[in-house]
């Protein structure tokens, strides 16, 4: 699932991205953004998240590359 759709709707607003306000007379209106996805209504999965951190840390591992041998001092002279 995780693949095929790595977002989900945010848990706290649903998927609007925003509180609902009403004002006095009771109609509904758009609140504050949400600061758990702050405003854009989706969530990356948890299984997506674990795959980019299994990912990260398989490719760091493969970067075996020796570092440069220092470069002797050339006398001046």
């Amino acid at each position: 699932m995780c693949a095929g759709s790595p977002y989900g709707d945010c848990r706290r607003c649903h998927g609007m991205g925003h509180a609902i306000k009403h004002d006095r007379k009771g109609r509904a209106k758009r609140g504050k953004d949400c600061r758990r996805c702050h405003g854009h209504g989706k969530r990356l999965r948890v299984g997506r998240r674990l795959y980019n951190l299994w990912l990260r840390i398989y490719r760091e591992g493969q970067t075996d590359t020796p570092a440069p041998a220092a470069r002797p001092f050339a006398k001046k002279g």
